[in-house]
């Protein structure tokens, strides 16, 4: 917590639960945009996460979050339990003031602090700094469905920003019984490269088990380098815990 606190964080409310719900009550800041929060539990820096919203419309999400929501229906439950077992949830948050500029370019303060912050501080409730939504914080649908393929071991793979910029992704429900358990290893064959790339099956990120395949920056890297955001990959299932990359249908 005191490293939050050396670079300008303050704490601007708390989170209390009643009958089994939790609401935040906030005493400064509701209405800050663009603006890094964090969740800190008896002294613990638990959740860090950032928004472009309201602060206080982003924290709604929390208290009432959506069926497909993966990020506020497992910090809520956290939270709840938490405060049930008696323990206290503040909320501490550190605003952009619009002064830091490269150039003539405004640098937004939370977006280029949260990814260091959750890496070295690495909080419980991020699930480690590879821990990433799907889609946006701030974003209340889901993204669309890639075209199904006839062969029932391949599927299609958008590379929505998440996916290219952190190197994972999620694997639906039709294709998720293709995949090993959690925790086991996952090689990814990519043409051109005679030596795979390795990677981890996670069956907890997801509400439903079905699988979040981590390439951690390797994969991210070849996303990057090779590929382009929104891009659709094909991904043939070799075998639990092997698959390939190939050009989108």
């Amino acid at each position: 917590m005191n490293r939050l606190i050396e670079i300008g964080f303050e704490k601007v409310g708390h989170w209390q639960v009643d009958a089994g719900k939790i609401s935040c009550v906030l005493s400064r800041m509701a209405s800050k945009r663009n603006i890094l929060y964090a969740f800190i539990c008896d002294g613990e820096v638990k959740y860090i996460g950032k928004t472009k919203s309201e602060l206080s419309t982003r924290l709604t999400g929390y208290r009432s979050p959506g069926r497909t929501q993966t990020t506020n229906l497992r910090n809520n439950a956290s939270i709840r339990a938490a405060l049930e077992g008696d323990g206290a949830v503040d909320i501490f948050a550190l605003p952009d003031d619009g002064l830091l500029h490269y150039g003539r370019f405004h640098l937004n303060l939370a977006a280029g602090l949260e990814d260091d912050l959750i890496r070295v501080i690495d909080p419980e409730w991020n699930g480690g700094h590879m821990e990433v939504e799907e889609v946006t914080e701030d974003a209340q649908t889901s993204p669309p469905i890639p075209p199904a393929s006839t062969d029932p071991a391949m599927f299609s793979l958008v590379l929505h920003p998440t996916y290219f910029s952190s190197g994972f992704f999620n694997v639906r429900v039709p294709h998720e019984h293709l995949f090993g358990g959690d925790g086991e290893r996952i090689e990814f064959h990519i043409p051109g490269r005679p030596q795979p790339l390795h990677g981890m099956i996670n069956r907890t990120a997801n509400l439903n088990g079905t699988p979040r395949i981590m390439g951690g920056t390797e994969l991210r890297d070849w996303f990057q380098d090779a590929c382009r955001e929104g891009e659709t990959l094909s991904v043939r299932v070799l075998s639990r815990n092997s698959i390939e990359f190939g050009p989108g249908e």
